[in-house]
């Protein structure tokens, strides 16, 4: 800023020496013509032009970079600003329904914007997800193939496992809002929250695989014989249901 201040100061001062040479040489006068002669003279007009080309250069040398380091500086600000609303907005999101599963995840994707080293642990978050993403496409999957609507009660069990999930991940992005703006560390999280969370997410999921298990077996046996008997997957939907607190009777 100040070096093309500077320029611009030195341009103006050159340009202003080159218009009084050229005006001196166009008036040509006597006392001048007799001193250095009328080639001196038209010289003197050469160089004064060159001095006035020169100054304007030095003033759009300085001038330029003055007006592209201003719009730049306009361009970041706005910028920026659109991130801290788009927080916002992800933050007020998210608040209104912390157990969605999409929120969620761009939830603990913020996260890991705003401080690189929660990428690790949010890595671990974001692998549980698609562990039961994966479940539940394989179980839809498995009730289409087999046109197995009376099924479709497992559907409702999962979506409940992966609020669980949603729940225990918002445990953890608790414990991250402290360090979340921070460049440094993330000693000051709760780990032993964090684990808590994360070993209950795993055994959810495994419960998830095992409900997966008992409904190939289910689907097997009723294509095979054209009926099934389905006391251990329901016994097996039933303590699911009970391990989240669900009241919901099975059928």
């Amino acid at each position: 800023m100040r070096k093309g201040r500077a320029l611009r100061i030195i341009g103006a001062i050159i340009s202003l020496l080159g218009v009084a040479g050229a005006v001196i040489a166009g008036l040509k006068m006597p006392a001048m013509l007799v001193a250095v002669g009328i080639r001196g003279v038209e010289a003197f007009g050469v160089v004064s032009y060159i001095l006035i080309g020169l100054g304007a250069a030095g003033i759009v040398g300085g001038t330029v970079p003055a007006i592209v380091g201003a719009v730049k500086k306009q361009n970041d600000d706005r910028l920026l600003e659109n991130k801290r609303e788009e927080a916002k907005r992800s933050f007020s999101e998210y608040a209104k329904d912390s157990l969605n599963p999409e929120k969620t995840r761009a939830r603990l994707e913020q996260l890991r914007k705003n401080n690189p080293n929660l990428s690790e642990l949010v890595d671990v978050c974001l692998e549980q997800m698609d562990r039961i993403d994966t479940y539940q496409a394989r179980q839809k999957s498995l009730i289409d193939a087999n046109e197995a609507i009376y099924l479709e009660d497992t559907i409702e069990v999962l979506d409940d496992s992966e609020r669980r999930m949603c729940r225990n991940f918002r445990n953890i992005i608790n414990c991250c809002i402290l360090v979340e703006d921070g460049r440094g560390g993330v000693n000051d999280i709760d780990y032993e929250i964090v684990n808590n969370s994360l070993g209950d997410n795993e055994e959810e999921l495994k419960t998830v695989a095992t409900l997966l298990k008992y409904s190939v077996a289910y689907i097997n046996n009723y294509n095979r014989n054209g009926v099934s008997d389905r006391k251990e997957l329901d016994a097996w939907l039933k303590a699911m249901k009970n391990s989240m607190g669900g009241n919901h009777e099975i059928h």
